[in-house]
């Protein structure tokens, strides 16, 4: 299994309950909507930095994705597939500072 973490950094102009509000309920739905979604993506959690961490100021990141591939192959397939093109992506920029958003390719290795 092939997880690719996102590090999500909230456009400036957004409020954190903004950032929030459309992440979960406009670009999660059009992520599960994507046609390409069923075809690749195993799991997708999404993880909200919780309100106390902005009491010390203003957090490296407001949240991370989980998305669970079988493959990098899938991973890349999924990227470049036309249905995440066009719905999911353009959705991005209108929640999250692309620039500062950070993605790595990951392989799971639990613990406990």
């Amino acid at each position: 299994m092939v997880k690719l973490i996102v590090a999500v950094k909230r456009r400036a102009d957004l409020s954190v309950e903004a950032f929030q509000q459309h992440w979960r309920t406009r670009h999660a739905p059009l992520v599960l909507a994507c046609p390409a979604t069923a075809r690749y993506i195993r799991g997708y959690v999404q993880c909200l930095t919780i309100p106390a961490a902005y009491a010390d100021g203003e957090p490296s990141f407001d949240g991370t994705a989980e998305l669970w591939f079988d493959s990098d192959e899938d991973r890349a397939r999924f990227f470049s597939d036309p249905d995440y093109l066009q719905t999911v992506q353009p959705d991005e920029a209108r929640f999250a500072d692309m620039q500062q958003t950070r993605f790595f390719v990951t392989e799971e290795h639990r613990v406990i």
